[in-house]
């Protein structure tokens, strides 16, 4: 099944099916021999080819590092294999994570785009080739190809899964991340590489238990952020129809209107656009400025192009950028005391038609602001899945784990 929808679908740079098998043999022997290494042992995966692996190259979607390989597995990899998973093998993703968009298909609509970065992954995990796979997210690299291939997927409090070996990487905004098609896949993933490698260093790593429970929260909060207005309109209403259904089970409900923390934060996230862009241009404008030097000839004129505006920015446009930043925060810490979590759109509307990969400006928020969210993907619209985002304050993604599953147990419908 797997090389059959691969064919169509190209979720993968590269797999090695005959060692997967043989190490998914290894896996049964353990489980019968009562010496199961954990609850992932015998898991398939695949890992995004942003991601430093020893079994294969690590090409970050460019010709310029086509068929390197590392000595080194990264931080995830080398826990889920400490824990008996089963690597599949390496998922596609646009150039250097945000240029020419690779081949990949969304699978339930083959003449669509899966969504990036984290294409190849969103993909295999929504055509059913694996259970889970790793993303990273710099702006809205996990959760819109997850609304778009119809997965769970969590993108954790920055810092909170390690991402160690993720090259290409924007250092005070990128994270490694999880797809999978159910939630309680998703949430064992991510748990059981924190208990093996942690966080990142200086962080303390992700909170909760393996196990999740449903939990009804007491209130909510609706924001619009600065993308509602790139929205389109089917998406808005099928928002406010689970809006209404939570009111219906008797969840409180805050919105802008009539809430002045939520009002301000709304105001602040719409300056967001404004100053985002600026940091993550400095994040990259090191390692871009090197690749244009040696490689200038393998990157893609979109690229290069971007490259190029990067490096206008100036260290004093960075600081600014940074205090506008450390300005929203505040304003999220205080509307966030109000609520346990905020429901969003996971993007503004259906995959593009083509390989284009869409606007990832409801990832932005949670990027921007250090904080976990995951992709519920309860909803469809014209026959494609539709995901909503759940978005909380840092470090807690247990508590939003828990509150997905009581909101998967609901017909938000």
């Amino acid at each position: 099944m797997i090389e059959a929808r691969e064919n169509t679908i190209k979720a993968f740079v590269s797999m090695d099916v005959d060692s997967a098998r043989n190490q998914a043999d290894q896996s049964t022997s353990r489980y019968r021999e009562g010496r199961s290494l954990s609850g992932v042992d015998g898991m398939p995966y695949g890992v995004k080819d942003l991601f430093k692996t020893s079994d294969f190259p690590t090409a970050v979607g460019s010709s310029i590092f086509e068929g390197k390989k590392h000595w080194a597995d990264s931080a995830h990899v080398f826990a889920l294999k400490k824990l008996g998973a089963v690597l599949l093998g390496k998922t596609t993703l646009p150039e250097l994570g945000s240029g020419e968009p690779p081949p990949t298909r969304n699978p339930y609509d083959l003449t669509r785009s899966p969504g990036g970065s984290s294409s190849g992954s969103a993909a295999a995990v929504g055509a059913g080739m694996v259970p889970a796979a790793s993303g990273s997210q710099g702006r809205g690299s996990i959760l819109r190809p997850a609304s778009f291939c119809g997965n769970w997927a969590l993108k954790p409090t920055l810092g909170a899964l390690h991402s160690g070996g993720l090259l290409w990487r924007s250092p005070s905004y990128s994270v490694m991340g999880v797809h999978a098609g159910s939630l309680d896949d998703c949430w064992l993933v991510a748990t059981s590489i924190a208990q093996v490698v942690g966080g990142d260093p200086g962080y303390p790593g992700l909170y909760g238990a393996n196990n999740l429970l449903n939990t009804k929260p007491r209130a909510l909060g609706i924001l619009e952020t600065a993308g509602w207005d790139l929205a389109e309109d089917p998406y808005k209403q099928r928002l406010f129809g689970v809006i209404d259904c939570l009111s219906e089970h008797g969840v409180k409900i805050f919105t802008r209107h009539g809430c002045a923390e939520i009002e301000a934060l709304e105001q602040a996230l719409t300056l967001l656009p404004k100053y985002r862009p600026r940091i993550a241009a400095w994040d990259i404008k090191w390692p871009a400025s090197i690749v244009r030097e040696i490689g200038q000839n393998k990157v893609t004129p979109r690229l290069l192009k971007q490259f190029e505006e990067n490096e206008k920015i100036t260290l004093e446009e960075y600081r600014d950028a940074l205090i506008s930043l450390a300005e929203l925060r505040d304003v999220f810490e205080a509307a966030s005391s109000l609520v346990d979590g905020f429901i969003t759109l996971s993007s503004p509307g259906m995959p593009p038609v083509g390989i284009d990969t869409g606007d990832s400006i409801f990832g932005d928020p949670s990027s921007a602001l250090g904080a976990p969210a995951l992709n519920l993907p309860l909803l469809e619209d014209r026959g494609l899945p539709m995901g909503i985002q759940l978005l909380g304050q840092p470090h807690s993604d247990f508590k939003l784990a828990q509150i997905a599953k009581w909101l998967a147990t609901i017909d938000v419908m």
